[in-house]
């Protein structure tokens, strides 16, 4: 046995006095200001002798223990519920206090109490919300045990050392246009996308409103009725996320980093495009690559894709667009949706970005996704009261007329924009690829 496992045993096994022995024990002044010393002594030796008495219960009973449950893995700012499932083998119900050990980067757990029945199971819970994706280490559980007659607390811990992931926020998306996705999401059926694809799929009767082009004069003359072709996208075409971790995405917007609320739009990107029956992969650049996951269409892929995120920081250094766009295309090289999460403050990043774009055209369609601070549409929206808001709105339009014309640009480069605060991130880029894939543009 080691000096710490010693120790640690010989700790489980010192009993502390409950607030009710302290304040019997504190009776001892007044006992001797009555009736002298010996009423003092006499006190306290009876209470010696309760609280061994009450030790001696916890050396004939069985152990309490105690163990942690929760979901395989968090989810970044989701409240979440973690459970202490405290197990009594004995014949005597027992009063418990436990502490958990969160990791430290989380706010601390509180200190649970309640009565375990006699050979039965107490559950305990309280909540927590990681504010940071990653890879967190949990501690041991600490107890209390509270004596049957109420005089002492044994204190012990139980090993409990565990490793809990933290993912990219991922939930269900309500899209206006994608109903079959819902349904997908909940197991029912495989969904299949109708649009203006290339596959051609089935005949209909015309309806106000359709496209003149689609109309099928063959099968139209046959049955003596408007009949038009339906298509549907084609299957098995590529989507990649690149996601730029430079300084700054790392600056904070609606309670995260620009590069948080971008990662979860690549998962939620990601879930789609390989639900759908295409590939989705992702590449994390700075001033180099950080992170590469090759495109893959089977359901195990966004779990890839998860993985990869733990790891995933921004950095104070510029992003080295040229790199990255060479490097995925020298991987990549059939056809893909190249969708590019960033950010453009000055002009220097802005041409970067514009020579690095044309890099990646013909063979690819960049989708170029910047993400504004969302308190920029806050601050513009309310009507100036002074001098100084007058001057922020004026900064704001201004760095707003850059980053427009930064974005007509890169519109003349072949490159199809969207600058988007944080919380229409996923929603948007999802409907901007479904159009695509509704156009056939890939």
């Amino acid at each position: 046995m080691t000096l710490k496992k010693t120790a640690r045993h010989i700790l489980d096994r010192i009993p502390l006095p409950t607030q009710r022995a302290l304040w019997v024990a504190a009776l001892g002044i007044p006992a001797a200001m009555l009736w002298g010393w010996s009423g003092m002594l006499l006190l306290d030796v009876a209470l010696l002798l309760l609280c061994f008495w009450d030790y001696l219960s916890f050396i004939r009973k069985e152990s309490i223990t105690c163990r942690r449950r929760f979901p395989a893995h968090f989810l970044q700012g989701i409240k979440q519920k973690v459970e202490i499932v405290v197990e009594n083998p004995g014949s005597r119900e027992v009063r418990v206090l436990v502490r958990d050990e969160p990791p430290l980067e989380w706010e601390g757990a509180p200190i649970l109490e309640g009565v375990v029945p006699a050979g039965s199971t107490l559950v305990l819970h309280y909540f927590v919300r990681p504010e940071e994706r990653g890879m967190f280490r949990f501690g041991d559980l600490h107890l209390r045990e509270r004596g049957p007659l109420g005089w002492i607390l044994r204190i012990s811990s139980r090993k409990a050392d565990e490793i809990i992931k933290v993912y990219p926020r991922f939930q269900p998306l309500r899209y206006t246009d994608f109903s079959a996705f819902r349904r997908m999401n909940q197991g029912l059926r495989r969904a299949r996308w109708r649009g203006e694809g290339r596959e051609f799929e089935a005949l209909r009767e015309y309806r106000e409103g359709d496209d003149l082009k689609r109309i099928h004069w063959k099968a139209t003359a046959r049955l003596d009725r408007p009949i038009v072709q339906e298509y549907e996208p084609e299957a098995n075409q590529i989507v990649m996320a690149l996601v730029d971790t430079g300084r700054l995405m790392g600056a904070v917007s609606g309670g995260k980093t620009k590069l948080d609320h971008a990662l979860e739009a690549v998962v939620h990107l990601a879930h789609a495009a390989v639900s759908g029956g295409d590939r989705a992969g992702m590449l994390a650049f700075s001033d180099r690559v950080v992170s590469f996951v090759p495109p893959g269409g089977k359901p195990p892929q966004v779990r890839s894709i998860l993985e990869a995120t733990l790891s995933i920081r921004a950095s104070m250094v510029e992003p080295r667009y040229e790199e990255a766009f060479l490097w995925m295309r020298s991987r990549v090289r059939r056809r893909s949706l190249v969708v590019v999460f960033t950010d453009l403050l000055d002009e220097t990043a802005s041409e970067n970005l514009l020579e690095a774009v044309s890099l990646l055209r013909p063979r690819h369609l960049p989708l170029c996704v910047t993400i504004r601070d969302s308190a920029w549409d806050q601050v513009l929206g309310r009507k100036p009261g002074n001098a100084r808001e007058v001057y922020e709105q004026a900064v704001l339009w201004e760095s707003l007329r850059q980053r427009r014309k930064a974005m007509g640009l890169l519109a003349q480069k072949g490159a199809l924009v969207l600058d988007l605060p944080p919380e229409r991130l996923s929603t948007e880029t999802m409907e901007r690829y479904l159009e695509v894939k509704r156009r056939g543009l890939i």
